[in-house]
């Protein structure tokens, strides 16, 4: 059974789907749900507060996202991009020999966010986009401002 609870973050309130083991699932909404539950909902709320102290902080989280093996590869790579820098789609794609288009649509799909960071992956004019909604730009653009 899962566990959906919200936790404060620097960019606003995050809601996690979590079981006993691991995170499956992390967005970011406007609404407020449960507190956190059980010893993984303590560690959570543990290691986005040591986060909001100090963005520099590595998470240290047990995270099981599903995707294919092509996300799964792109989301590793977003796991080694350091707090502070950004890359952009075409420098991502160059590193795993891909197209931007496609680093794009994996982190439209990348179901952990923050804990993945895709808000390190910009767009080569701009800011690009977050979490596969418009709406959600203020997010990635208050943690970038975040992890400066």
């Amino acid at each position: 059974m899962l566990i959906v609870s919200t936790f404060k973050t620097p960019a606003g309130w995050l809601e996690v789907a979590y079981d006993e083991h691991y995170i499956y699932r992390a967005t970011f909404t406007e609404t407020i749900s449960n507190e956190a539950q059980g010893p993984l909902g303590a560690l959570i709320a543990d290691q986005l507060n040591a986060y909001l102290h100090n963005p520099h902080h590595r998470f240290q989280l047990p995270l099981k996202p599903l995707g294919s093996p092509y996300q799964q590869q792109v989301w590793n790579a977003l796991l080694v991009i350091p707090v502070g820098r950004t890359l952009t789609y075409g420098e991502l794609a160059t590193k795993l020999q891909s197209s931007p288009r496609a680093i794009g649509q994996a982190c439209k799909k990348n179901p952990l966010a923050l804990f993945i960071p895709c808000h390190r992956v910009v767009g080569k004019n701009d800011q690009g986009g977050y979490m596969g909604c418009v709406d959600a730009l203020p997010y990635k653009l208050a943690l970038l401002k975040h992890e400066v």
